[in-house]
């Protein structure tokens, strides 16, 4: 296994990790802080916890695109070994690999939508 093989293929698994723990942060942390804030209106609440939204949207965006990355070198080296590929299976392929960067973007924009109302919530407590 070459170094560039090695990096790809734990690129790949990397990615998955990173989007499923920003996931779960997204979905997790993304209600708490809207129910501290709206709810409970805590003051002691940092811009950086607010801010922590965007960064977690931000991590899940950009693993979603290293883990297309990842799969499309992995596709290309396969097409490379065999020689018979149908256009219906390289089609296939590439459909199969924007599934997750459609998916983190999605995830992308509802940390967005959580970072936006919680900052305007948070100025608003804090002016």
């Amino acid at each position: 296994m070459s170094m560039f093989e090695f990096l790809f293929t734990t690129l790949s698994g990397f990615t998955f990790l990173l989007i499923g723990l920003s996931v779960l942060g997204i979905i997790i942390y993304g209600p708490f802080l809207s129910f501290k804030l709206y709810r409970s209106k805590k003051k002691e609440i940092n811009k950086t916890n607010i801010d922590a939204m965007l960064v977690l949207g931000v991590v899940v965006f950009i693993s979603g695109i290293l883990n297309q990355i990842a799969g499309m070198i992995e596709a290309l080296e396969t097409m490379i070994e065999t020689t018979d590929i149908s256009p219906q299976l390289v089609m296939n392929g590439l459909i199969e690999s924007f599934k997750i960067p459609v998916f983190c973007a999605f995830m992308l924009i509802i940390s967005l939508i959580f970072w936006y109302f919680n900052k305007k919530k948070w100025e608003t407590l804090n002016s």
